[in-house]
């Protein structure tokens, strides 16, 4: 089988028709003209038809052909993978022994592998009798191979519905004539451009151009001038052709030989103008090897001077490119190559540094922009940039406005600057000026048929109005829509169109580095293009890979930006011992950056370093009085609200503010309108905790304090935090009398309240009232569910009744808190108020609840309420519940804690506890191990590796007792606040000569309420 051959992409069986034959035409045509072809031109035919009509693959030639073999036998195979031969034969007339030979040269040849089809390809019609007879008794001979003639009637019929071909072969005039009806625009019957394409993609451009026999003849001169001539024009025959990069391919050799000729310059040259090419497309392992190429030339051009600037030039431009943090080296060292390379680099680093926002380092770059934007040989579109960078640096728009408005740049370049011009606006919150740029922009980019563009910045329009106008951005979506159908377009500046997904991939790899370097350049071809959606998605990809990377101040900053809250928001509660100073950012021209700052310094308020508080605090006091006079921009409907932000950091710092900056925040609080009935402020629990923290923190404020508290939680359900109402106990002198008018006009919150100081405010009916709740059994409807009890206020409210009155309590709340049609949040509330009134039982009383609290501990009736919610669980749902409860397990521990008194009741429920270890929800167990008292100190080992909870409770009793020794100081280096906060407090309460190793690490602390908590004065 050796005489098989593959048939090569580059054979001419392969080529189009030398030239076409047009059958002469009158009226409708029956059949094509095959016996006008060339034998060649006949065989191209069949070889196109095997492959695009029977979608034949992988074809092997049989023999060596010459010019006096008229005729050829291919194999190929079928898409299910069957072998099919054809036999063409340039036959003007077709006999029966044309075709018994041809059947026994298809017996006595051996095959490359099985056919099972044979087809026989002739020109002309066959109509003998004894041909047609023939194949009859042939294809009984030949079976199970099919036998088939492609005789000239068979192949018309074949090629009816393929003016494709015919128009190829025999012109569109007999294609018109014979094809079904056709349109030359539909999918199928590509341009004679397309057809060229498709047959140098076939062929190789090199062969199909006729390229490759100057390239040949390069290759066999010795001459380097000759062979340098050879090469160029080889080049130049591809590059008139349209496949320039296919020309650049041959540019090793071609630098090779300009080495060899003596004109290292000039290779040097031309690589540093394609690396730069390449670099511009965002084409970095293009650009790489282009840079190795330099290296391989100056090993050809050793001490040539020019050779090696370049190569310096190029590493400079690489360190620029690919530092995946977005350092820009000093404007001095950049001064490097000729002078285009020179604003090449210096265009690169100001982009650069624009997109890091390095204000500084532009402000001082500004001359040399300006030096190089006035070269002669520069090309246009970089001088336009750099004469941004200048208006971008100075904030000085007016000339480069003017040349743009006058079109003295032409239409696609003032698109660009009015597009940038709109993005400082957006930026400094010249809301409705920046939407009229962008407006004018896309109509520059409509006027120079940049579609892409103008299609970029309506999206930019509409973007940018969730800033200012909200609702208002799907106006303009009809508008976006229309323009990005009118087609496609090259962009005005060269970008890198894969950037922003290699990122994503790149990250989703775990490969850093490369992910920064193509974010970075996502980010500065977003801000170059002032593609507003661009950036903030640049951004965001770039934040969460630096957050990978460990750098998480510049991810701050990056998200900041762009006034991503919920991120920046979830960043800062992440890092429990790092504090991220971004404050500079508090300066930044626009609320949402502003607003971004603030949320993250609201999440690490605790973090806040001692010398930043007053500058913080200077900052939010400077808010507050611009918020009364209404001169900064704001949407407080919005989490990027810089108003509620500054509040939610106010509220994290506000025990740290001096007497000063409390009171002005105190008075600012003071001096909002009173607020309607049923509506409530965005800043409410904000608002609370600031005041409450003022009140503990200042005594002389506490008066004013506490009167604004009160009534602010009496209204605000959600501001009731343990710090506010710690507040209010503290200083419950002051409280009294606004809470006990509040609790006379049915305030609940105030009557609860109240009843925690005794029974003596405590209000006789609304007693019995709350009782009557606890007490009188429950209905419930079948489908219908219902959530929320208020069973723990009423507690408080009964709770200095006699035994026997709270027995009853007792009994029905433990039947609601098995009860199945009740939720698992339900259950636990009427389970912590059983506990709230269980110490008040008497022994038998108490024993017979201890045992069905364990139960519910144990083994408590599913919950129809929680199976019925479950189905909107699952994280894919269109409609999810998310924090709702999946037991009160917990709760009923914790009860059966507060009803224990024997070693045998406190080790069984420590049993229960230590088997719901683990689960997501350690609270209520720690609760009721708390509750066991000292019968964990011996467990604190084992329980230092449960939740944060359990481990609180570990650091409480390992400060009373001191062992295991090692304990202390891991405890004190526990990585969430809560756990050493409540080292510091226990510590706290001991002598100060105890525990100094775990006291020195608190004392250090990188969280204030540690440090503070380690301070506090012993409980009397």
């Amino acid at each position: 089988m050796a005489d098989w051959k593959p048939l090569s992409l580059a054979s001419p069986l392969y080529s189009p028709p030398s030239f076409t034959t047009p059958a002469p035409v009158i009226g409708k045509l029956d059949e094509l003209p095959f016996t006008s072809l060339t034998w060649e031109n006949f065989e191209r035919l069949q070889l196109r038809m095997m492959r695009d009509v029977e979608g034949l693959r992988d074809a092997q030639l049989y023999g060596d052909r010459g010019q006096a073999q008229l005729g050829l036998d291919i194999v190929a195979l079928a898409p299910d993978g069957d072998g099919v031969a054809l036999q063409c034969k340039d036959y003007k007339r077709f006999y029966k022994s044309n075709l018994t030979a041809a059947i026994k040269k298809f017996r006595d040849t051996k095959r490359p592998f099985e056919v099972k089809r044979l087809i026989l390809g002739v020109a002309c019609a066959v109509k003998s009798t004894g041909a047609v007879e023939e194949l009859a008794v042939q294809r009984k001979a030949l079976y199970p191979i099919v036998l088939d003639l492609w005789d000239s009637q068979e192949l018309s019929t074949l090629l009816r519905d393929r003016p494709e071909i015919v128009i190829e072969y025999f012109g569109m005039p007999t294609a018109e004539a014979f094809c079904l009806p056709f349109k030359i625009d539909i999918a199928h019957v590509p341009s004679a451009d397309a057809s060229a394409v498709r047959e140098a993609i076939a062929r190789t451009p090199e062969v199909s151009t006729g390229a490759q026999v100057f390239f040949d003849k390069a290759a066999a001169t010795t001459d380097a001038a000759d062979a340098l001539t050879l090469i160029e024009e080889g080049q130049s025959t591809l590059r008139t052709a349209g496949f320039g990069p296919h020309a650049s391919a041959h540019d090793k050799e071609r630098v090779s030989l300009l080495a060899a000729a003596g004109r290292a310059d000039e290779a040097a040259r031309q690589i540093l103008d394609d690396f730069w090419a390449a670099l511009d497309q965002g084409l970095s392992v293009t650009a790489q090897m282009t840079q190795s190429r330099l290296d391989e030339l100056s090993i050809l051009a050793t001490d040539n001077e020019t050779v090696a600037l370049y190569r310096l030039v190029i590493e400079t431009a690489v360190n620029l490119y690919q530092n995946p943090l977005g350092y820009v080296p000093e404007v001095a060292s950049l001064r490097l190559g000729d002078p285009s390379d020179q604003a090449r680099l210096i265009l690169l680093a100001g982009e650069t540094a624009l997109a890091g926002d390095q204000s500084e380092w532009l402000t001082k770059a500004v001359p040399a922009f300006s030096e190089y934007s006035r070269l002669p040989a520069i090309d246009e579109s970089r001088r336009v940039r750099l004469r941004i960078l200048v208006a971008e640096s100075t904030d000085d728009w007016t000339e480069l406005l003017t040349d743009a408005q006058q079109l003295k740049l032409g239409y696609g370049l003032s698109g660009v600057v009015t597009a940038r011009h709109a993005r400082s606006l957006a930026l400094h919150q010249k809301f409705l000026e920046a939407d009229l740029a962008w407006d004018e922009a896309s109509g520059f980019a409509s006027l120079a048929s940049q579609w892409g563009e103008a299609s970029t910045w309506i999206f930019s329009r509409r973007a940018f109005r969730s800033r200012w106008n909200p609702f208002t951005s799907n106006e303009l979506l009809p508008l976006q829509t229309a323009v990005r159908e009118m087609g496609s377009s090259r962009p005005l500046l060269p970008i890198s169109d894969g950037a922003y997904m290699d990122a994503l991939t790149a990250l989703s790899e775990g490969n850093l580095r490369s992910a920064s370097i193509s974010a970075q350049r996502a980010l500065r071809d977003a801000i170059t293009t002032s593609d507003w959606v661009g950036e903030d998605r640049a951004r965001r990809v770039l934040a969460s890979i630096l957050i990978e990377s460990d750098e998480p101040a510049l991810a701050a900053h990056h998200l900041a930006q762009i006034g991503a809250t919920k991120q920046i928001e979830t960043l800062g509660k992440s890092l429990t011992l790092e504090f991220l100073d971004i404050t500079p950012d508090l300066d930044a021209p626009n609320y949402w950056t502003v607003g971004a700052t603030y949320r993250l310094l609201g999440a690490q308020a605790d973090l806040v370093p001692d010398n930043l508080v007053d500058h913080i605090a200077t900052h939010i006091t400077a808010e507050l009085h611009a918020a009364e006079k209404g001169t900064h921009p704001d949407l407080r409907s919005f989490a990027t609200s810089r108003y509620n932000n500054a509040i939610k950091a106010l509220a994290g710092i506000a025990g740290r503010l001096d007497l000063t900056a409390a009171d002005a925040a105190l008075t600012h609080f003071e001096a909002q309108p009173a607020v309607e009935e049923n509506r409530y402020r965005y800043h409410d629990e904000d608002e609370a905790l600031t005041v409450a923290r003022i009140a503990l923190s200042h005594p002389s404020l506490a008066p004013r304090a506490i009167a604004h508290l009160v009534p602010l939680l009496g209204r605000a359900q959600g501001a009731r935090s343990d710090t506010a109402q710690k507040a209010i106990a503290t200083h419950a002198a002051l409280a009294h009398d606004t809470l006990a008018g509040l609790a006379e006009a049915g305030n609940d919150w105030a009557q609860e309240t109240l009843a925690l100081g005794g029974p003596k405010d405590v209000d006789p009916t609304v007693a019995a009232d709350a009782l009557a709740r606890l007490t009188t059994p429950l209905t419930h409807v079948k489908g219908v569910y219902s959530v929320g009890t208020g069973a723990v206020g009423d507690s408080l409210l009964v709770r200095h009744l006699d035994a026997e009155t709270l027995n009853a309590a007792i009994t029905e709340l433990l039947v609601r808190g098995d009860h199945p049609h009740l939720s698992s949040s339900d259950r636990g509330d009427y389970l912590v108020a059983a506990s709230n009134l269980a110490a008040h039982l008497d022994e038998a009383q108490r024993i017979g609840h201890f045992t069905t609290a364990m139960r519910l501990a144990v083994s408590p009736v599913p919950s129809e309420h929680d199976e019925m919610n479950q189905q909107f669980t699952h994280k894919l749902g269109g409609l999810r519940m998310n924090g709702m409860p999946q037991g009160s397990r917990g709760q009923a521990l914790a009860l059966a804690a507060t009803l224990a008194s024997t070693d045998a009741e406190h080790e069984e429920v420590r049993r229960v506890v230590y088997s719901l270890l683990g689960e997501n929800a350690d609270y209520w167990p720690t609760i009721a191990l708390q509750r066991l008292g000292d019968t964990v100190k011996d467990d604190l080992t084992f329980l230092a590796v449960q939740g944060w909870a359990i481990r609180s409770l570990v650091a409480l009793r390992w400060a009373e007792h001191g062992e295991p020794e090692h304990l202390g100081p891991r405890l004190a280096r526990d990585p969430d606040v809560r756990v050493r906060r409540a080292l510091a407090r226990a510590l706290a309460q001991e002598p100060d000569d105890t525990h100094a190793d775990a006291r020195d690490i608190l004392a250090a602390d990188p969280a204030y309420s540690v440090r503070t908590a380690l301070k506090e004065a012993p409980a009397p």
